[in-house]
């Protein structure tokens, strides 16, 4: 009875000492997130904006910026970052998510035989 008795003992051990290590790692991983923001690691400005991408190849691809206002295109390969040209022609971009042409919930709907209406910021979905 004492054997039974000490296995129970040592599995509340080790899980108590797992579950310790999980709740350490989780506060310091907050900590770490919580200092960067502080410290300006994640800005509010963006100074840099993604505004299009173009696969050339899987390790080759086209990037075009807005970097503080100025249009660049931008070549990227494994070995090297180069600027191909400066835009100056005013670019239209969509502002919004649903200003895109193209939505997955919309593909996915479609696959799906269903229609999903957006309402402020709601969606109803009909069979």
């Amino acid at each position: 009875m004492s054997n039974t008795s000490e296995i129970w003992v040592a599995f509340a051990r080790t899980f108590s000492m797992l579950f310790l290590v999980l709740a350490l790692l989780i506060l310091a991983f907050y900590l770490i997130k919580r200092f960067m923001e502080n410290r300006g690691v994640k800005g509010k400005q963006e100074y840099i904006k993604v505004l299009s991408v173009h696969h050339l190849s899987p390790k080759e691809k086209l990037i075009l910026l807005d970097v503080v206002g100025e249009t660049l295109l931008v070549g990227v390969t494994p070995h090297q970052i180069s600027k191909i040209s400066k835009i100056e022609k005013e670019i239209p971009l969509a502002q919004d998510e649903s200003d895109s042409p193209f939505q997955f919930s919309d593909f996915l709907s479609r696959k799906m035989g269903r229609s999903i209406t957006k309402t402020g910021n709601t969606f109803a979905i009909k069979e």
